[in-house]
């Protein structure tokens, strides 16, 4: 897959390294490209099969006001969340300025360090079904992490229930940032 990674910090260089690793043509871009560790925006999507965006969330709306019809009928993995706001994603904004995105919500309820070694970590996710989805899964499948759908875009709130509880485990209660959700039994 071609994949453009929009976000040069720990969780975009983290999951792209694995994505690399796994085969994977990676390229990070940049607002301020500075090549070729990164490229224009506008060119990585232009070939791109997938985006990971994993930029701050509340940075999301106006990317995708820039850029949001280069993202018709691509994967799009929203990795980022809206920290100290009521909602963690960006769904509305998805639905305003890219309705034609194939949106996973996924990588946004553990922190960069569980990607990096992901042991036995689950990886609870929401989006499409049918070919995508299978995509979505092997893609999170090649970070590491098992790959469960809890449904389709209307279960974003589920997905985003356990990046909660992972928010307020790890800030509130002190846990390591290491920890992670496990799903046991088949």
């Amino acid at each position: 897959m071609r994949i453009a990674v929009v976000g040069t910090g720990n969780i975009g260089r983290t999951i792209g390294g694995a994505w690399e690793r796994a085969g994977h043509v990676v390229a990070y871009t940049s607002r301020t490209p500075e090549p070729p560790a990164t490229i224009a925006i506008t060119d990585a999507l232009l070939e791109a099969q997938v985006v990971l965006l994993a930029i701050p969330g509340g940075g999301v709306e106006q990317f995708l006001i820039d850029h949001g019809s280069g993202l018709e009928g691509r994967l799009v993995f929203d990795a980022t969340n809206r920290i100290g706001e009521p909602t963690l994603h960006n769904a509305e904004a998805f639905a305003d300025h890219a309705p034609e995105a194939l949106l996973v919500r996924a990588f946004n309820t553990v922190g960069w360090e569980v990607m990096a070694d992901p042991g036995e970590a689950t990886m609870f996710w929401c989006g499409p079904d049918g070919d995508p989805g299978a995509t979505a899964s092997q893609l999170i499948a090649d970070v590491g992490l098992r790959p469960v759908r809890v449904g389709g875009p209307d279960a974003i709130d589920v997905v985003d229930g356990a990046g909660r509880l992972w928010l307020t485990l790890v800030f509130a209660q002190g846990m390591p940032r290491t920890i992670a959700l496990k799903l046991i039994g088949d």
